[in-house]
């Protein structure tokens, strides 16, 4: 775990994020601008089971001491099932806690969180659902537990009681008074299954909970507080039992669970969250179906419209979904997925969109890949950009695992626009894996200007020998057997190579740094911890006894104890040698990240 949280330590390595080359013309404004957003940090996690490492993200927020908690769910050896999964990172994107939920029932054992909050004393509250097998055959049931800002379980509850077969806390609202308002999906076999609100304590015993029939089947999808404690929620129904158009509507309810008032006439589904406006009201993002435009409505308390601003520009096309609408200041950002047709060589997935105060787009962004699948809460935006989870599926000759990502987007691109690309990198200069072992590698693009930008899922890799190590469209690197290749990498005209070594397992009597990549920007300083491993297989910390070089002082500088100062952007290396054995890492210096929103 040390040298995962150090290969993450303040990784400001840049990621293109390659701007369409179109804007939106004939509106009567200027083209939008090309710019560039930066990928400020980045973690790739899997599960530590011997045979089943899958680790999925589903969910994330911003907390009140500038860091940031995700959650999912992974594959725990004790039960041997799926538990809740809950991460913790600081501003820098190192992690601080991870936590595994695991509920020691007969019936109750296997769960998943699919929604998290930072409650208003600085607790974490987690949503999702766990398996109930005293039903007689299993079904699932909202599941919630809290944590400390430390990590600590303060507790944990299940709601056997809800009506029907399958149900699961999907959205938490904390009131003024501490207690929480919960919904979700919902099904019900061969009967009709009514959306529901939960309402708890903030002990996460329940007040009550409501069920809303409002035709045969429904269901909660956006749900927000009101100044009175009471909630606005969009949601879809089915009006027959073998319906396959669910119609949307919206409510009121009231601080008892009661409806205030119900538009069941409703034409535009509400996609996306409903946010709050900053003079009380509140903005939907909505979808004509019969137009297939979106646009941003914002209504009032008691459900009245008071202004419509569509999203009409020709660019809106290639919008297969609106997932995620936040303000920031004087406008909006979009996080959207793009349709199909509009994926330029099967590399780019979604895009990131920033609106004007009148829904004028402004930028926008391209971002992911076709296997990365995020969900509305795995999304939240702030001032200082995006933070974002999702689950990548990695194929294996096993089957498949999932990695979660998680990673925070920074935007604007504060840096000159005008420098050029004049070389293509491997962060790591060499690989070394056993047999079947499978590792993530980083592409880098370097700018004239000393910047660096992450173009891994940009590029186009291939393996000089396949039947030693083979490489997948996203620069994952397989061992298949003994030997020693190459895998090149090639971006706009540009090609680099990785040496990969495939062996049995690392020797012993070995001497290694803690990371093979240091990142940092100008100014700041992190420190090198040096091991070396002896033949008996201990592991001992030796930084005082090993000498520290840098290639280049000009970029960055280290002294005697091992300490890393960032001095101008560029790339140089690190060279550590102990008792005659020496090992090599590179350093990456970017300019600091500024807030330009």
């Amino acid at each position: 775990m040390a040298k995962e949280l150090n290969l993450n330590k303040l990784l400001l390595v840049t990621l293109a994020i390659l701007m369409l080359s179109m804007g939106w013309p004939n509106q009567g404004y200027a083209a939008v601008l090309e710019e560039q957003a930066h990928i400020e940090w980045s973690h790739i996690l899997e599960g530590k089971h011997p045979l089943y490492k899958s680790k999925s993200g589903y969910a994330a927020t911003a907390t009140s001491d500038g860091g940031y908690v995700a959650a999912g769910d992974k594959y725990c050896e004790t039960p041997d099932e799926n538990c809740s999964y809950i991460v913790k990172l600081n501003s820098s994107g190192e992690i601080l806690w991870e936590r595994e939920m695991v509920y020691y029932d007969y019936d109750y054992e296997e769960n998943t969180a699919f929604t998290v909050t930072e409650t208003s004393d600085g607790s974490i509250l987690v949503g999702g659902e766990i398996r109930d097998g005293s039903y007689g055959r299993p079904r699932f049931v909202p599941y919630v537990f809290r944590l400390s800002a430390d990590g600590e379980l303060l507790w944990q509850k299940y709601y056997p009681r809800m009506p029907y077969y399958q149900q699961s806390a999907r959205s938490i609202q904390e009131t003024s008074d501490g207690n929480f308002v919960i919904t979700g999906g919902g099904w019900n076999e061969y009967s009709p299954s009514p959306a529901y609100l939960l309402k708890i304590d903030a002990n996460g015993d329940e007040l009550w909970s409501k069920t809303y029939p409002i035709g045969y089947s429904g269901m909660f999808s956006n749900i927000i507080l009101t100044s009175d404690n009471g909630v606005i929620v969009a949601g879809s129904r089915t009006l027959e039992e073998y319906d396959r158009v669910s119609l949307p509507y919206l409510l009121k309810i009231d601080r008892n669970g009661e409806v205030a008032w119900m538009k069941t006439d409703e034409t535009d589904y509400v996609t996306s969250t409903i946010i709050n406006s900053e003079d009380g009201n509140y903005i939907l993002t909505r979808y004509n179906p019969g137009t297939q435009s979106y646009y941003l409505q914002k209504i009032n308390e008691a459900g009245d419209i008071l202004w419509n601003k569509p999203l009409d520009s020709p660019a809106m096309d290639e919008i297969e979904r609106i997932i995620r609408t936040q303000p920031v200041d004087d406008g909006y950002v979009l996080f959207v997925q793009n349709t199909s047709s509009s994926i330029e060589n099967g590399k780019s997935q979604y895009q990131i969109i920033l609106l004007d105060e009148n829904a004028v787009p402004t930028k926008k962004y391209q971002f992911g890949d076709l296997d990365l699948g995020l969900r509305s809460d795995g999304i939240t935006a702030f001032n200082q950009g995006l933070l974002v989870t999702g689950t990548v599926r990695i194929y294996t000759d096993g089957g498949y695992r999932n990695e979660m990502h998680l990673l925070k987007i920074s935007i604007p691109n504060e840096g000159p626009s005008d420098s050029e690309l004049t070389r293509l990198e491997f962060q790591h200069p060499e690989l070394e894996l056993s047999v079947g072992q499978s590792a993530a590698t980083v592409v880098n693009a370097v700018y004239s200007d000393a910047s660096v930008t992450d173009v891994t899922y940009s590029s186009l890799y291939e393996s000089n020998d396949p039947s030693i190590a083979s490489v997948d469209a996203y620069g994952n690197i397989t061992g298949i057997s003994l030997g020693t290749t190459w895998v090149k990498a090639a971006y706009k005209g540009l090609e680099t190579r990785i040496t990969v070594k495939v062996s049995n397992a690392k020797e012993l009597g070995r001497f290694y740094l803690d990371s093979e990549e240091y990142s940092l920007s100008i100014g700041t300083e992190l420190d090198v911890a040096a091991y070396h491993v002896n033949e008996s297989g201990l592991p001992s910390k030796v930084t005082q006894d090993t000498v520290f070089n840098i290639d280049d002082p000009s970029i960055a500088t280290v002294d005697e104890y091992g300490n890393i100062r960032g001095i101008r952007p560029g790339i140089t290396h690190i060279t550590a040698s102990y008792n005659g054995i020496t090992y090599r890492a590179s350093v990456w210096v970017v300019r600091p990240y500024v807030h330009h929103i």
